[in-house]
């Protein structure tokens, strides 16, 4: 009997590193993937940042700090996107043990852990390109680990356990400012749940002092002017919409962008190459998840010793979802921060009595509704596992034909024009919003902006001709040998770059006085400064 249950628990481990492969295959893929707006101004800042930069001072960004620190991180190691996916996989599988941990701890079975971890990890190998690598896949990290803090410091005065959670939640603000609410609603729920005042003490000290480093950072870099406007930029177009529009836009399209990831994920898996196919077997999965959700409420109600958990849950997922409404956004990828929620809610299908085994009733339909999303998941990312594998382990291609192959070939092309006409010390004006030629060229920005969506997107006209005279400023200081816009309709349909440019007269004055127009290259247009 020893020997057999030896042998049955050895081929449950085999199993179990076989299934965890399949799952690490399946996002592999994203190492090869391009960057596209965000991710290219992340690595723009990151490369400032490697060269004794400092962040807002010397590369604007809409968000916080932190994710330009860490792309500047895997900068570090080799300057190409792909080693910022590999930092990013690393990193969500780190919050992947997270969040089965706290399954485990709230819902008490291994199935539920297993169900927590395959559901994140396979919704964020799934993510389209620019989703990739994102400020909220890498705020996940800091909000499991808040939560799990504040869960450990519940009942008992565990002093470490409060400052850390504290620290986390309050370094969720360097990421973006308004994450920093969820560490606050912890906060407020500690004190609901009459957690002791060592606790309650230590978890704000936490908070503060992740507060304090970050202005700390600021000060020393000489850059507190730049936080403060980039404080009153944020005030004044993250939230900043009449209620009409705001109604509108919660009854309509953001209710759409919902449907849309629950049917498809967030969007096609990598949109920027069409040679490869769209496979939505099973809705990828999406559906499927739901109804796994739905089963983990019915069960965690069902058992009045998990309702405590249950009610976690529901207040971290309640807090990502009006997150998204204060944003007023409509990004696919701002959902990323309801996936732990989610994925803890649908462990809870396989939530285990305190005092009791779990019963096959329950076990396997969560494992059979399991098995349909991983079958969902892994059918819509197949062409692009099949693809990755063709294009780099059989024909060996590098990283730059894998580019070429895409939707940002002109990005790559501009970038070796670059290369061709400038030395590695030139710095280069990009008027559009296009930062990843910055990374691919090895070329640092003239200006302190890596892409100009503020002269678009700002709403307070001060703050706007602020920012621009910044601009100006910059680029008369570092007068750069290339000035160069982009064509309408380039990077998306919409942009109109040449437009605003010229609603900015002193900058387009300047430009128009110390630069000729010489050519294109793709959607780029170029100008040369006069000699």
């Amino acid at each position: 009997m020893i020997r057999a249950m030896r042998e049955k628990r050895a081929l449950g481990f085999v199993l179990l590193i076989a299934f965890v492969n399949v799952l690490l295959a399946a996002a592999l893929p994203q190492v090869g993937y391009p960057f596209w707006f965000d991710q290219g101004a992340f690595a723009t800042c990151g490369i400032v940042l490697n060269q004794g930069g400092v962040f807002l001072r010397d590369c604007w960004d809409v968000r916080g700090p932190i994710t330009p620190l860490l792309y500047a991180v895997a900068l570090r190691l080799a300057q190409e996107p792909a080693s910022v996916f590999a930092l990013n996989l690393l990193w969500q599988a780190i919050t992947t043990l997270g969040i089965s941990w706290l399954a485990l701890r709230w819902w008490g079975h291994w199935l539920a852990a297993l169900i927590a971890a395959t559901t994140y990890w396979l919704s964020m190998a799934s993510l389209n390109y620019w989703s990739v690598a994102q400020a909220e896949g890498f705020a996940n990290l800091l909000f499991v680990g808040t939560t799990l803090a504040a869960w450990q410091t519940r009942r008992r005065a565990r002093v470490g356990w409060a400052f850390l959670g504290g620290l986390l939640g309050g370094a969720l603000f360097w990421v973006k400012y308004p994450f920093a609410a969820y560490a606050l609603v912890l906060l407020i729920g500690l004190l609901v749940q009459r957690a002791q005042r060592r606790t309650l003490l230590f978890w704000s000290l936490g908070g503060l002092s992740a507060f304090a480093l970050g202005i700390a950072y600021f000060a020393l870099g000489d850059a507190l002017p730049a936080l403060w406007l980039h404080v009153r930029y944020a005030l004044a177009n993250f939230h900043n919409k009449p209620l009409d529009e705001r109604w509108a836009w919660l009854t309509e399209l953001f209710w759409v962008e919902i449907t849309t990831f629950a049917r498809i994920g967030s969007t096609p898996t990598a949109g920027f190459k069409d040679t490869v196919p769209q496979v939505e077997w099973l809705g990828r999965g999406y559906p499927i998840w739901m109804l796994l959700m739905a089963l983990g409420l019915a069960r965690a109600l069902w058992l009045s010793e998990r309702r405590r958990a249950l009610s976690w849950t529901m207040l971290w997922l309640v807090t990502a979802i009006l997150l998204n409404i204060w944003q007023g956004h409509s990004y696919r990828y701002h959902f990323i921060i309801w996936l732990p929620p989610m994925a803890l809610l649908a462990a809870a299908s396989a939530a285990k009595p305190a005092s009791e085994p779990l019963r096959l009733w329950v076990r396997l339909p969560s494992l059979v509704l399991m098995t349909l999303f991983v079958v969902g998941q892994l059918a819509a990312l197949f062409p692009w596992m099949r693809d990755a594998f063709d294009n780099v382990i059989v024909q060996r291609k590098p990283l730059r034909a894998l580019y070429l192959e895409s939707k940002e070939a002109p990005i790559v092309l501009l970038a070796d024009f670059l290369t061709q006409n400038t030395s590695p010390e030139t710095r280069v004006a990009l008027f559009s919003d296009t930062p990843t030629v910055h990374l691919l060229a090895q070329r640092l920005p003239a200006t302190r902006f890596p892409y100009v969506r503020w002269a678009d997107e700002s709403r307070d006209p001060a703050l706007r001709e602020a920012l621009a005279q910044l601009y100006l400023s910059d680029l008369q200081r570092s007068m750069p040998r290339f000035f160069i816009l982009t064509q309408d309709g380039y990077p998306w349909a919409s942009a109109r770059f040449i437009e605003t440019w010229k609603q900015l007269p002193t900058l387009h004055s300047f430009v128009e006085s110390n630069y000729r127009y010489i050519g294109e290259v793709g959607p780029f247009l170029i100008f040369e400064r006069l000699q």
